[in-house]
Order: C-alpha cells, then sequence, then structure tokens
C-alpha cells in the first residue's frame, strides 16, 4: 500500500494508522490483540501533496526524481515515517489499521477502542473492517 493511495474523503481529514500485534502463545493472554504502535497521524492536504508530488514524478515535460519531488511539497519526512512505520509492523508481525475522522481523535482511544475488539465481535468486525493490506 502507499500512501497517496488511500481512499480520503476531504469530509474526514484526520487519518490515523495504528499497528495491532496478537499475544504469542507464550504470553500471559496468547491470542489477545494489542496496540503495537500509538497512532501515526496523517492530515488530508499531505495526503493531497503527496498525490501532487506522485504526478510530478510521472511528468515528461519537467522529470523529477521521486526524492525531488517528495521535497518539493514538503513531505519527505512523512514518507520516511510512513515507510519506517510500515516496515517495524511487518517486522513485528502486526496488522496497520487505517481510520479516518472528521474530528481529531484522542491517542487513549485507539488503546481503548484495540482492548474492546478482544470481547467485543462488532468492535472486532470494525477494527478489521479497517485493516490495510501492505
Amino acid at each position: 500500500m502507499k500512501i497517496y493511495e488511500l481512499k480520503a474523503d476531504p469530509d474526514h481529514p484526520h487519518h490515523y494508522f495504528i499497528a495491532v500485534g496478537v499475544k504469542s502463545i507464550h504470553d500471559d493472554n496468547p491470542g489477545k490483540l494489542y496496540l503495537k504502535y500509538k497512532p501515526l497521524y496523517i492530515h488530508h492536504s499531505q495526503i493531497e501533496k503527496l498525490r501532487d508530488a506522485s504526478i510530478l514524478v510521472q511528468d515528461k515535460l519537467f522529470p523529477t526524481t521521486q526524492i525531488e519531488a517528495l521535497k518539493i511539497f514538503k513531505v519527505y519526512e512523512l514518507t520516511k515515517t510512513f515507510n519506517s512505520f510500515k516496515l517495524a509492523a511487518k517486522v513485528n508481525l502486526c496488522s496497520i489499521f487505517h481510520f479516518s475522522s472528521e474530528f481529531e481523535i484522542n491517542e487513549e482511544w485507539f488503546d481503548k477502542f484495540v482492548e474492546s475488539a478482544n470481547n467485543s465481535k462488532s468492535a472486532r468486525r470494525k477494527l478489521f473492517d479497517a485493516e490495510v493490506k501492505y
């Protein structure tokens, strides 16, 4: 998954990515879901800048490298952070989930939401519906 390919709605400009792991058989609560990485926050305007950078890279008239385009639109650091997030999730056998909202969400909400997914079928379904294939 590439961040600029997100299905993003301008009416829900706040985007959060979380990494969720599953406790191993050797832990106290095997099979329990837990929040491995706190939310990575991205605003809708940054997604639009990433899309613009992607378009600039494909421009035949003004050839631009990917790094140059990301720096022009000031999203180079964001892409490094996001790629590190994906790599850390993959190495730690976590799944990544994407949530978008009309309003900002407190980080603690995600802890409680993932915790509730252990006991509530509807919360678990909502969590798994937000999974990102990467």
